[in-house]
């Protein structure tokens, strides 16, 4: 299937967590903290599907925790590091517009560029880097799926003590954490799960600090449901075994992309490269070509495309990710594969799309 949506790597409902999901309902719905069977129940539940998802993302339990409000996460990470707001805070220029917005609540802060592929100038962000300093990083971005060296940034971040918070929420489970970052960033919609439940991963507890309103020791509001959190679990389980079956699968049918349209449209820019981008997505703009009148020509013709920035309310807003990569932002289309998507699915689109292109630049 090929998907679109605000979170590259958001399609519909692993089917087995779908399953999940209802059972869940008729079994966790209690509050853990009851002293009732019904407690007790949804507790173990609730347990079982923190073991589960800290193993499947290689954390251990104690350093996750589970919200509600995934969207929050990131922010919250960043202004709960110690000293936000008087230490540095630097960010690449290609990071979510929430990530961005939080310069403002910083004396000092410092924007990184990137190249043509995506990739943070780590020669910059070395110099710029100072003792204590806050840095956040995505893995991979969500728009284009270029990945970043996350490891190289590391390194260049520990040598000055620095707070790195990555976020992991375009590349989900396929992330490999380095072996330095004190937070972390996921959202169970990038492996399938339900809208409503992220995950927060903290290295240390002297890391960070609750920067929240809170009479009691805690580290999330636990405002999560239960039953989204047991599915988010499930799909996370299930997605894991999909991506073993289906990743190379995706890198050719992205490849196959990528290598036609070069072959048989001109002036397109196509976001990243082969080596450096997740094996299920691709940015592609299009010189001359309308954005709307893209998708919805692609939507006439049964496929579901994205464009624009990913990280805005409008979803045709122009993307000041191609903007910092120096590549055209209008006549844009995100094509994100989910493991399901059928190669004759992919054969349809590529032979529809040249035509389609010529015909709204001769318009």
């Amino acid at each position: 299937m090929i998907t679109a949506g605000k979170y590259e790597g958001q399609h519909p409902l692993h089917p087995k967590a779908r399953q999940i999901l209802l059972d869940a309902f008729d079994q966790g719905w209690a509050d853990p903290a009851q002293i009732s069977a019904q407690g007790r129940q949804a507790q173990a539940l609730l347990h079982q599907a923190r073991e589960s998802i800290a193993k499947s993302l290689a954390l251990k339990v104690s350093e996750i925790e589970l919200w509600g409000e995934p969207e929050l996460i990131s922010p919250i990470a960043i202004w709960g590091a110690p000293g936000f707001g008087s230490t540095p805070f630097i960010y690449g220029a290609t990071e979510r517009s929430e990530i961005i917005g939080m310069r403002a609540k910083s004396k000092q802060s410092f924007e990184i560029s990137v190249d043509i592929d995506g990739a943070i100038d780590l020669e910059l962000l070395t110099q710029t880097l100072q003792p204590n300093s806050i840095v956040a990083i995505q893995s991979a971005n969500l728009e284009t799926g270029v990945i970043q060296d996350i490891k190289a940034i590391a390194k260049a971040v520990v040598a000055q003590n620095a707070h790195l918070h990555i976020d992991a929420t375009a590349s989900g489970a396929r992330f490999v954490k380095p072996a330095y970052w004190s937070t972390l960033h996921f959202d169970a919609r990038s492996w399938n799960g339900p809208t409503g439940v992220g995950v927060f991963a903290l290295k240390s507890d002297a890391r960070w600090s609750n920067p929240l309103p809170h009479t009691k020791p805690t580290r999330a509001p636990n405002s999560f449901s239960i039953p989204l959190a047991l599915a988010a679990a499930g799909a996370l389980e299930h997605w894991i075994a999909d991506e073993s079956a289906n990743s190379a699968r995706l890198k050719s049918l992205i490849e196959r992309i990528r290598n036609h349209v070069k072959q048989t449209i001109s002036d397109v820019d196509i976001a990243g490269n082969a080596q450096s981008t997740l094996p299920n997505i691709i940015s592609l703009s299009f010189l001359n070509v309308s954005s709307e009148q893209l998708v919805a020509a692609l939507e006439v013709e049964g496929f579901s495309v994205a464009s624009g920035s990913a990280c805005v309310a409008s979803a045709l807003e122009p993307s000041h990710v191609l903007k910092a990569m120096g590549l055209l932002t209008h006549g844009n289309m995100r094509i994100n594969l989910n493991h399901d998507v059928q190669d004759g699915e992919i054969t349809k689109l590529l032979a529809l799309l040249p035509g389609i292109i010529s015909k709204l630049r001769e318009n």
